[in-house]
């Protein structure tokens, strides 16, 4: 019965690591505009045992993988609120570091927007 204490274990941490902090991360302020990370989680794991008749052998294991890869920002400026995606089409998470200056970007421009105002039709 060790193998039912060892799942319960595993399906319990991983419980704690896949919180709703996890996938949307704590909110980062810079030049007012508010950044909050947005991530995939994907979890993966198995367990499994054996017992043997002969010699009175038994064994079990347990294996698993975690994943958290992120996708998106949710930008808020004053009373504007805009996802800006990382995925072009399928962006791995090496290339999320390339995506920075075209989110920087957009948050300037969001910025410049807000500091204009709305345009006057003439």
């Amino acid at each position: 019965m060790v193998i039912e204490q060892l799942a319960k274990t595993v399906l319990s941490e991983l419980k704690r690591i896949t919180q709703t902090e996890t996938v949307v991360g704590e909110p980062i302020t810079a030049g007012g505009v508010t950044l909050i990370p947005v991530s995939r989680v994907s979890i993966g794991f198995g367990v499994g045992g054996a017992n043997s008749r002969e010699k009175n052998r038994e064994g079990e294991a347990t294996g698993g993988g975690l994943l958290i890869e992120p996708v998106a920002f949710i930008a808020i400026s004053g009373e504007k609120a805009e996802l800006l995606s990382l995925r072009k089409e399928s962006v791995a998470f090496g290339q999320v570091v390339d995506l920075i200056p075209e989110v920087l970007s957009r948050i300037r421009e969001m910025r410049q927007a807000k500091e204009s105002g709305p345009k006057k039709k003439a």
